[in-house]
């Protein structure tokens, strides 16, 4: 789950939901989030999570965090915004409210990436699996324009690459020639695009290679290399 910017505190309305176990004592989100699972206890905690989420008022922290809670539980509003939000990311109220560890740049994709793969188990149940795919496939889309780093591995399950190869082919040619132009990326674009190249290889070998190909001659960077390399099984990638 994101860790918000700032360490900032949680309104009391989140704390209550995703800061409390279903014992009444502290807990972390993750911990509620995953708990809430079992005996749907889901259930209990969802109308409070939309509210936060509508509350255009609430702030976009608390926002962010019940955005990912609804998604990973499969639900329809979760995914709803996580589609509106790719198709305009730039304009999404919560940018900035969670970041990266390493490079210091917003994650809030990577963690609604994270959300959108852990609901696999919960689709079949509340019967949005479709709404699953839609929202991976949006997100999917954006790869080339923010950072998703090794979140991006959260979407790339056979199910949704099976189903997002479109998306994936157009983000790896459009990615690719953001690095050939020696555009500054302020996040390991290169690292991405390998993650996406390598998981198309079991759909479209020769096109993953070459893409590959391609990717590496970009300068994509050590990381996105050694995971070419790491894929293939060869270390000339790296010389």
């Amino acid at each position: 789950m994101a860790d918000t910017k700032d360490r900032r505190q949680p309104s009391p309305q989140l704390r209550a939901l995703l800061y409390t176990d279903f014992d009444g004592n502290p807990a972390d989100p993750d911990d509620v989030i995953a708990d809430a699972l079992d005996d749907d206890g889901y259930l209990e905690r969802t109308p409070g999570l939309v509210t936060i989420l509508q509350d255009d008022t609430a702030d976009p922290a608390d926002r962010l965090l019940a955005c990912c809670a609804l998604t990973s539980w499969a639900d329809p509003l979760g995914y709803d915004t996580v589609v509106r939000a790719a198709a305009a990311p730039d304009d999404v109220v919560w940018r900035g409210q969670s970041a990266d560890r390493f490079f210091s740049q917003d994650d809030t994709f990577g963690q609604l990436a994270d959300a959108v793969g852990a609901s696999r188990d919960m689709v079949d149940e509340r019967g949005t699996a479709e709404l699953r795919i839609e929202a991976a496939r949006a997100l999917l889309s954006l790869a080339d324009r923010v950072q998703f780093d090794r979140h991006i591995s959260s979407l790339l399950t056979r199910e949704i690459v099976g189903e997002a190869r479109d998306e994936i082919g157009a983000v790896v040619e459009r990615g690719i020639g953001r690095l050939a132009s020696g555009e500054h990326i302020p996040y390991d674009l290169g690292l991405q695009l390998a993650l996406l190249t390598v998981a198309m290889k079991k759909y479209d070998e020769q096109g993953a290679n070459d893409a590959m190909v391609r990717l590496a001659a970009a300068r994509p960077g050590e990381r996105a290399l050694r995971e070419l390399a790491d894929a293939t099984g060869s270390s000339l990638w790296l010389m």
